[in-house]
């Protein structure tokens, strides 16, 4: 027989984003427990309970009582709105086994497959706490994942969220390992759309980046829809372009990518079955994955990238996908935008037919790759293909539906609707030449400091590419900005480091 306490509720009103009670210190030695371990709070009126991790305190509850966070009054029967008024059971529980997996993996022993399995609920179901769960993050980091442990991780994350299942198909994704700027997913997805298949779509926001797909999109649509929306939506038009972040797809997933995003741990064997199974979630079939390959994005080398390469097919193959992943050129901006606006824009301009450079281009080479892939053409011929859908107009008028059906018929489907920024300034070189390098992960930090991507009309648009040539006084770029002051750091910024270096007729000197 285990002791049960008997205490008091007394809600607080906070989320906590976990489930978190708070005891007294009194009570807290009565059940022999400290901060961090781990009671269960049983309503004995429903039978209902819940698990959850120890605070405490000694001024915001008194002894006798239980402070209950709304996470937690939300998870027991009859605890909503009167909760100050009920009687609560407590007891001690046991440190989850899954603890002792995660203390495997940081002295680097391979996880079996159930191993992961256990972890990976923990996580979904808040039984791990944050110091547990990003213990197993920090030990996948430094030791990895095998292939086998990365397929397991993969299924694990799937199985943890089910999968949204269309009434029509085939269902195709893609997704970028990211590093860049341009959003070719916004003229990728309306592309394969339009030749008639399925692309439910899911994105998320910037990280570090000057936008993300879902900010983008944002400008000109909704982007905050919910499972029923995802799926009503793709039915009726084909596509969504949506912020992944407002469905639990895969909650376990994105819980471990909460953790991760602070320190900026991207573990490889992590990133793949992240990926994978955000696919796998929205029932996709056939995938293509983007990895760009250049010294300012997360892949570096040529080499890392083909390991990348080859673990995303075994894996895909191992969940039931059918995945296709490429290597592309990461060294040069996609497109003049950096920002989500100019961005937004910019895509429109390029459905519209209004420009054409490397991001139009870019983005029919992975439209065609997706539709070989799928079997609507002869490998080869992809890229042919998805360049007439986009010169005839019909991706343009596929975007139009996918964004009235996002945003109920109000959304911004014209590239000269799109908003601009109040305040502009002009970055100009001070000598003749040709343009010998970019920095795009400079340019992205000088569109940040901005505002992009919270003030979403800041940000930075090219004038020029590499090899262009530009005269004394020619405008190199401009940045866009919402607010005086962000606006006057980025310009002395932009001013003070070398963004956009010409070539020099002296490479070395020797004396």
């Amino acid at each position: 027989m285990q002791y049960v306490h008997k205490l008091k509720t007394k809600c607080l009103d906070l989320e906590a984003g976990k489930l978190v009670a708070l005891l007294h210190e009194h009570d807290a030695k009565q059940l022999g427990i400290l901060p961090l371990d781990r009671i269960e709070i049983r309503n004995p009126l429903t039978g209902k309970a819940v698990v959850t991790v120890v605070d405490t305190t000694q001024t915001m509850v008194r002894a006798g009582e239980i402070g209950i966070f709304r996470d937690v009054s939300a998870s027991l029967d009859g605890f909503k709105d009167h909760c100050d008024l009920d009687i609560v059971e407590v007891r001690v529980v046991p440190q989850p086994q899954s603890v002792g997996f995660i203390k495997k993996k940081m002295d680097g022993v391979k996880l079996a497959d159930a191993e992961i399995k256990a972890i990976v609920a923990d996580i979904a179901v808040n039984k791990l706490s944050e110091i547990e769960a990003t213990a197993f993050v920090s030990a996948v980091y430094m030791r990895g994942f095998d292939l086998e442990e990365t397929v397991s991780m993969t299924k694990a994350l799937v199985g943890n969220g089910g999968r949204m299942q269309l009434k029509h198909g085939p269902v195709l994704d893609k997704h970028s390992v990211g590093g860049l700027n341009g959003r070719a997913t916004m003229i990728i997805v309306p592309i394969v759309a339009a030749a008639g298949y399925y692309v439910p779509k899911t994105s998320s926001r910037s990280i570090t980046s000057a936008a993300g797909t879902a900010d983008a999109m944002e400008v000109l649509a909704s982007v905050n829809l919910s499972k029923a929306d995802i799926k009503r939506i793709t039915e009726e038009v084909g596509a969504v372009i949506t912020w992944g972040g407002a469905v639990d797809l895969a909650p376990a997933d994105d819980k471990i990518i909460k953790i991760e995003h602070p320190l900026s741990l991207d573990p490889e064997g992590q990133v793949i079955a992240s990926v994978l199974a955000k696919k796998a979630s929205v029932g996709a079939e056939y995938v293509v994955i983007d990895l760009p390959i250049g010294p300012e994005v997360k892949i570096k080398s040529k080499e890392r990238g083909e390991e990348m390469a080859k673990k995303f097919v075994v894996v895909g193959k191992a969940v039931g996908m059918k995945v296709e992943a490429v290597l592309t050129d990461g060294r040069a901006p996609s497109g003049p935008a950096f920002g989500p606006a100019l961005e937004a824009r910019h895509v429109l301009e390029i459905l519209e037919g209004k420009a054409w450079n490397n991001l139009a281009e870019k983005s029919c080479e992975m439209a065609g790759t997706m539709l070989e892939l799928v079997g609507k053409c002869k490998d080869g011929d992809g890229y042919k293909l998805a360049k007439e859908i986009l010169v005839s107009g019909k991706a343009l008028a596929k975007m139009k539906e996918i964004i009235r059906a996002q945003s109920g018929g109000t959304g911004i489907t014209a590239s000269k609707d799109v908003p601009a920024a109040k305040l502009v300034e002009r970055i100009c070189t001070d000598q003749d030449g040709e343009i010998a390098t970019i920095n795009v992960r400079s340019l992205i930090n000088i569109a940040r400091i901005a505002g992009a991507p919270a003030d979403k009309l800041a940000g930075v648009w090219l004038h020029v590419s590499a090899e262009s040539k530009v005269k004394k006084g020619g405008c190199l770029f401009e940045i866009h900005a919402e607010n005086k002051e962000k606006l006057g750091l980025a310009v002395k910024i932009a001013k003070t480091s070398p963004l956009i270096e010409l070539e020099r007729s002296i490479i070395e000197k020797f004396e």
